[in-house]
Parts: C-alpha cells; sequence; structure tokens
C-alpha cells in the first residue's frame, strides 16, 4: 500500500518553520481535492478491501482535518498575539505584540467597545495605548492590519466602576413623573445598584417597593421613576450607587420641581403689564383741558366796531 506523507503543522495552524506557508487560496485547493480523494476511499470500501482502503481513507482524513485547520487560521487569528498591562504611576499602558506574520503588517488599531481609540499606519509587531484614567476599566482590542484579515486580540482592564449622571440636575412639574438617570461602562460590569434620597435625617433606600416609585437597572445602567411628584416631599438630592468585585462609586443628581401653575406666570405678567399701561393712557386722556379752536369763519375778521363814539360826534355837530 502507498502511503501518504502528512505535512506537519505548528500549533497557530500554521506550516512549520522551514517551509513556505501556503497560500489561503491553495489550502483551499487542496482540502477540495483531499475531500473528492477521500469521497472516493470511503466508496471503495464499501466493495474492497476494508482494511486497506480503510486505513486509507483514514490518513486522508487526518490530511483534510490538519488542512481545514490551516485554512481557519489563515483567514482568522494568524499568529499569535500575546498582551501586557503595565501600570506605571496614575498611567496605565496596554502592550500588543504580534510573535510573527507572514504578511505585511499595513497598521495598528486600538478600540473599546465599538469606539476607536488609536490608529496609525506603522509597520511594527509591537504597539501600545496609554489609558485615559477616566476611563480605565474596560474591554479593549488590538487589531493588526493587514490583507486579507487583520489579526486581533483582546485586552481586559479590571477597575472600581466609575457611575456617572446623565443629568445632573432634572427639572420637574409638580403631579407629573420624573426620571433619574445614572450609567457606567466600567469592567467588570456593575452587579448591583441602588437609589437614595438624600435627608437631613440620613439616606432614605428607594426601590420597586417605595410609594410611586419604580426602578431599571442592566449591568451599564439603572432608571429611577417618580411618579405623582409632590412639590415639598420629592423635591431634593439623589444618589445612584453602583457595585461591582473591585469597589463602589455613587453620583448625585438633583430634582428641581415647579408648580403647575408656573407656566402661567409669564402669560400673567405680561397681561398685568398690558393693564397697567392702558389704565395710565385712559388717566392721562382724563386729565388733560380742553383747548379752544377759532372756526375758519373767524379767522381774519375785523374786530366789531363800537358805536360810542360815533354816536357822540353827531350830537356835536347837530349842536352847531
Amino acid at each position: 500500500m502507498k502511503k501518504l506523507k502528512l505535512k506537519e503543522v505548528s500549533e497557530d495552524g500554521g506550516w512549520l518553520a522551514g517551509r513556505a506557508r501556503p497560500s489561503l487560496c491553495t489550502r483551499a485547493r487542496l482540502a477540495f481535492q483531499v475531500l473528492i480523494a477521500l469521497g472516493r476511499r470511503l466508496a471503495t470500501v464499501a466493495v474492497g478491501d476494508r482494511d486497506r482502503d480503510g486505513d486509507m481513507a483514514a490518513a486522508l482524513l487526518v490530511l483534510l482535518g490538519f488542512t481545514l485547520l490551516g485554512i481557519e487560521s489563515g483567514s482568522g487569528a494568524g499568529s499569535n498575539i500575546s498582551t501586557s498591562i503595565r501600570d506605571e504611576g496614575s498611567r496605565t499602558r496596554l502592550t500588543c505584540t504580534l510573535n510573527s506574520s507572514d504578511t505585511h503588517v499595513l497598521g495598528h488599531r486600538w478600540m473599546k467597545g465599538d469606539r476607536v481609540l488609536q490608529e496609525d499606519a506603522a509597520p511594527d509587531l509591537t504597539t501600545e495605548y496609554e489609558v485615559d484614567p477616566e476611563e480605565r476599566s474596560g474591554q479593549y482590542s488590538c487589531t493588526f492590519l493587514s490583507e486579507p484579515a487583520g489579526r486581533t486580540a483582546r485586552v481586559t482592564v479590571n477597575g472600581p466602576p466609575k457611575v456617572e449622571a446623565v443629568d445632573s440636575s432634572v427639572l420637574g412639574i409638580e403631579g407629573e413623573r420624573a426620571v433619574l438617570v445614572c450609567k457606567s461602562e466600567s469592567f467588570p460590569p456593575i452587579t448591583e445598584w441602588a437609589w437614595y434620597k438624600i435627608t437631613e435625617a440620613g439616606d432614605q433606600v428607594l426601590n420597586n417597593k417605595s410609594e410611586n416609585t419604580f426602578v431599571v437597572s442592566s449591568e451599564t445602567r439603572t432608571e429611577l421613576h417618580r411618579q405623582e411628584l409632590n412639590l415639598k416631599a420629592d423635591a431634593g438630592e439623589y444618589a445612584c450607587s453602583g457595585t461591582n468585585t473591585e469597589g463602589v462609586d455613587r453620583a448625585l443628581i438633583t430634582l428641581r420641581l415647579r408648580s403647575r401653575l408656573a407656566a402661567l406666570w409669564p402669560f400673567l405678567g405680561v397681561l398685568t403689564e398690558v393693564v397697567v399701561m392702558v389704565t395710565i393712557i385712559f388717566a392721562c386722556e382724563k386729565c388733560r383741558k380742553p383747548e379752544v379752536v377759532l372756526g375758519e369763519e373767524d379767522t381774519g375778521s375785523a374786530p366789531p366796531k363800537s358805536s360810542g363814539p360815533h354816536t357822540i360826534d353827531k350830537d356835536k355837530r347837530n349842536a352847531n
């Protein structure tokens, strides 16, 4: 029986050093050919020498497995990536190192979730990223950009939670509903959320059993719903607290309330100003003195003549 020689495969799915690594298309064609040969051998087993052809079929099956392993490695992670986390005082530095690469590295990309933090076009096999102290904990990923597919590794930085209020001040209306929201992108994620109403007597715990209150929480977000707001009882400061395996943190939110009639005050103010102005105008018109206006027929007419002097002159002439 002619024996088949199987090429050894390295742990990362590539061919061992000293031999050229076949391309992805070459490995795919090889796998297809092995699959056809395996099918023929299995068909032969049914009608021929089961022992001899069974051994041949087993050998082909092993070769197929190694070939497919090489294909999967070529399209995925490829060479191994080692990661490290170094704390340098208040700073944290993340490092990714690609052990080896059979393709040219076109650059690097650092991400946190769906957000791109840093990207370059350097061909180095090592890349570093300095973590923002305000957003230290979380899951990061480093990618070595290459064709046809890049190689990616994940770096997890654990830390105490960092709880933030979505709005540090919330305005509500008496009798209606207000929603207070806190969030946290920390890692490990929040395992327990708690809400408190801060009073002079101490922190009052708020949960789904409290009056006119219900709480909705997830690993990254919590919401406090206060219904039928009371102007005196509900206004004030609230606190949301988040706990994970690394510690505890909390944030404060101020709830400000106004009366139902608060929206009418601007309108009433404008209306009052109008009434005052109209009253002043009417008062001024009433207090003004009437003016004498001469008619057009009297304009330019001579003053009436007095009959006294003429009568005296006539009497003197008669006496003469």
